[in-house]
């Protein structure tokens, strides 16, 4: 548990650096490169320590979930995938969700929290869920100035594909990729 709680510090500290206006500090002291190499660093040491401690957590049941609550993430993981997918694309769904790769964790992760009651699960997806919401809040929801033209079917089309091809892949392997079966 140890090195998830580790993981999660590192990941989300680095994460509000540009809340409390250091990161213009940083930038303005070490260049744009050097920060963003350190931030990038600094994450995925804190994604792998997440991931790592999560896999060797001792399990502590909170809650049990409800019967049947293994469906809420296998129906609702395709649109968070293909909303995630939006959010790295130019297509028009950034403009109109305003916050379509925090909308996709706040569902990744808020379902998970829902088919699972364990301490682990809820440090690790709880982390997440309250970062996706308190970003959001943050940034505001008003459309963003965008020159991404508003009517891009072709990308938007591109999204749910590439989003669907990636959610049959997670659904398929997701034991290989987290060890957890999906009970279906």
């Amino acid at each position: 548990m140890e090195f998830l709680i580790i993981g999660i510090v590192l990941f989300f500290g680095i994460h509000l650096i540009p809340i409390f206006e250091l990161k213009q500090k940083l930038i303005n002291r070490f260049g744009k490169k050097p920060y963003m190499a350190i931030f990038a660093i600094v994450s995925a040491l804190g994604l792998g320590l997440m991931i790592y401690g999560k896999a060797t957590a001792e399990f502590i049941a909170l809650w049990q979930p409800f019967a049947g609550a293994h469906w809420v993430p296998v129906i609702l993981m395709w649109p968070a995938i293909i909303i995630s997918i939006w959010a790295e694309i130019p297509c028009s769904m950034k403009i109109t969700l305003r916050h379509p790769m925090l909308i996709g964790i706040l569902i990744f992760t808020s379902t998970h929290l829902i088919a699972n009651g364990d301490l682990a699960t809820v440090l690790l997806f709880g982390s997440f869920t309250c970062y996706s919401i308190f970003t959001m809040f943050r940034q505001g929801f008003e459309k963003a100035e965008s020159e991404t033209p508003n009517s891009t079917p072709g990308w938007n089309l591109f999204g749910v594909i590439l989003g669907t091809v990636i959610y049959g892949l997670v659904f398929t392997f997701h034991q290989q990729f987290t060890g957890m079966v999906i009970p279906v």
